[in-house]
């Protein structure tokens, strides 16, 4: 059985809004939308390495919060266990280094991206979670 890739990935809100970034054309799934986020390096605790892939994508500075999530999702190139936290921001200028595009979006809107299938679940916890 192959291991799982181990992937971060940040839920960062703006008031009523969540922030998402597209994949650019040279990663894998180009133009698929996704919480922003990525692999642990070698020896990475999750929170650092989600800090270092929201500097290296977007040159924000967020801190980590509390585990927001844990999805387990099995690609057909194999599967990927995602930690989702919930992280906070300052007001620093988000920049689009290694993403394609970046939107706040409100939880409703989130159903009408093309969100990568290991992301849904989320949306799903997000949407339940507002309509309390």
């Amino acid at each position: 059985m192959t291991h799982p890739l181990i992937v971060t990935a940040a839920i960062i809100r703006k008031g009523d809004r969540v922030l998402i970034t597209k994949r650019s054309n040279n990663s894998s799934s180009p133009g698929k939308w996704e919480f922003p986020g990525g692999k642990l390096a070698v020896n990475e605790c999750p929170q650092q390495g989600l800090e270092r892939e929201l500097r290296e994508e977007l040159n924000l500075k967020a801190s980590v919060d509390r585990i927001y999530d844990v999805i387990y999702h099995r690609y057909e190139w194999g599967p990927v266990l995602l930690l989702f936290y919930e992280c906070s921001s300052g007001p620093n200028r988000i920049e689009n280094i290694q993403v394609a595009e970046h939107r706040f979006v409100t939880v409703e809107e989130l159903s009408h991206y093309d969100l990568l299938e290991a992301d849904r679940p989320i949306v799903s916890r997000l949407q339940g979670e507002q309509s309390r």
